[in-house]
C-alpha cells in the first residue's frame, strides 16, 4: 500500500517552515537529499522571502543549478479508448479492463497520478489516484482520494497523467517536441542522485546555469524572460524573440555573466 501521510483534509500539506527547511518535523534541508522518502511528493515548502520548493523524487542524476522537467514516459502514463469500465457515483474506486498490455504491473506505479476523463460518460472530470491493485497487463482497479461524481461508462476514455514531482529529469531543450522531457517544473538547488528525494525550487530567486552561447552580453538585460537552452539541456538562455513559443521559466536578475556560469534568476515555475 502507498504511504499514508496525514496532512489534514483534502490530502494537502499544512506544514510550517523550520530552521534549515524542516517541515512538519521532517529534518531534510533544502541543501540535502535523501535515499528514503520523508514527505509526500509535491509537499510545498515556502519561505517568507517568496522562495518556494516542492518535495520531489529524481528519475536520473541531476546537476546543481539545472532546470528539471517531467519524465515524459511517466508524465503520460496511459491513454485508453473505450475500455470496459465499472464504477458507481459516490464510490472511491473503479476498474478498467482493456484488450492488451495497456497498464503497468508495478505496484503503486500510478499512486499520486491523475485520471482525466477525456471523452464519453463523465468527460471533463479529473481525479487523483491514491492507490491501485497490482494490475494485470489488461485490468486494474484504482482507489481515488475523492468520490466519483458521475459513474464512468463503457464509452469513457481516459488519460493518466503522472505526478509531476514523481520522476524528474534534467529538462530537454535540444529536442522540444510533444514526446520530449521539455516541460520545466523547477530548478535543482543541489546535485541530486538518481532515485533520491530533494526539495526542488519552483519559485523565487534561484541560482541557475546559463547558456549565453553567441548572445552578445549587451543583449542580456535585467528582467528579460528566460527559457530552457536549445543547446545545453537544463541550462537557460535569454528569450530574444517575442514569437518564441517556448515556456518562459523566469526572469534574468544578472547584469552580466559568462557562458556556462551560474546566474541569479527569478524562477516562475510555481
Amino acid at each position: 500500500m502507498a504511504n499514508n501521510w496525514d496532512f489534514g483534509p483534502g490530502h494537502t500539506n499544512n506544514g510550517s517552515v523550520g530552521v534549515g527547511g524542516s517541515i512538519n518535523g521532517v529534518a531534510q534541508s533544502i541543501y540535502s537529499e535523501s535515499s528514503t522518502q520523508l514527505a509526500p511528493l509535491g509537499t510545498k515548502l515556502e519561505f517568507d522571502d517568496g522562495r518556494t520548493f516542492r518535495y520531489t523524487k529524481s528519475g536520473a542524476t541531476i546537476a546543481i543549478g539545472l532546470v528539471c522537467a517531467n519524465d515524459y514516459s511517466d508524465g503520460l502514463l496511459a491513454e485508453t479508448d473505450n475500455f470496459t469500465v465499472s464504477g458507481s457515483a459516490g464510490d472511491r474506486e473503479f476498474s478498467m479492463t482493456g484488450g492488451g498490455s495497456e497498464f503497468s504491473t508495478t505496484a503503486e506505479f500510478y499512486a499520486g497520478s491523475y485520471i482525466v476523463f477525456t471523452d464519453g460518460t463523465g468527460a471533463g472530470a479529473i481525479y487523483r489516484i491514491k492507490d491501485h491493485t497490482t494490475a494485470s497487463s489488461d485490468k486494474i482497479t484504482f482507489q481515488l482520494y475523492d468520490k466519483l461524481v458521475t459513474a464512468p461508462g463503457s464509452d469513457t476514455d481516459i488519460i493518466i497523467v503522472g505526478n509531476p514531482y514523481g520522476n524528474t529529469l534534467t529538462a530537454d531543450g535540444t529536442s522540444i517536441a510533444v514526446d520530449s522531457d521539455s516541460h520545466a517544473i523547477g530548478v535543482a538547488p543541489i546535485a541530486v542522485t538518481s532515485g533520491y528525494y530533494f526539495w526542488m525550487q519552483t519559485k523565487g530567486i534561484c541560482s541557475v546555469k546559463a547558456d549565453y552561447g553567441t548572445t552578445a552580453a549587451s543583449s542580456v538585460l535585467m528582467g528579460m524572460e528566460m527559457v530552457v537552452s536549445t543547446s545545453h539541456d537544463g541550462q537557460v538562455e535569454v528569450k530574444l524573440d517575442a514569437t518564441d513559443g517556448r515556456q518562459t521559466i523566469g526572469n534574468n536578475l544578472s547584469p552580466s555573466g559568462d557562458d556556462n556560469t551560474f546566474i541569479p534568476m527569478f524562477l516562475t515555475c510555481e
